[in-house]
């Protein structure tokens, strides 16, 4: 795992524990931390060359991730069962 922060927020903490152990992903990039006030948890996937770029909102904060995978389609299936 690669990053420019070292902290996560806590609804990317399982996200990225999952990442870890998955034998597809090549390297996780953790990103921008954002504080945008009250509102619902969710993932959000956009594609990019080689994996996604994924976005976790917690209940008062986002973090975006870059996963780099083989295997994007299944990665992102395994996450939204989360």
């Amino acid at each position: 795992m690669t990053s420019a922060h070292t902290t996560l927020i806590d609804a990317a903490v399982p996200v990225v524990d999952f990442l870890q152990t998955c034998p597809s992903v090549s390297k996780i990039s953790l990103g921008l931390i954002k504080n945008i006030g009250k509102g619902l948890p969710g993932i959000k996937f956009h594609p990019v060359v080689g994996g996604w770029k994924i976005t976790v909102r917690g209940n008062v904060s986002l973090q975006e991730l870059v996963v780099y995978t083989a295997e994007p389609e299944s990665v992102r299936t395994s996450l939204l069962k989360l």
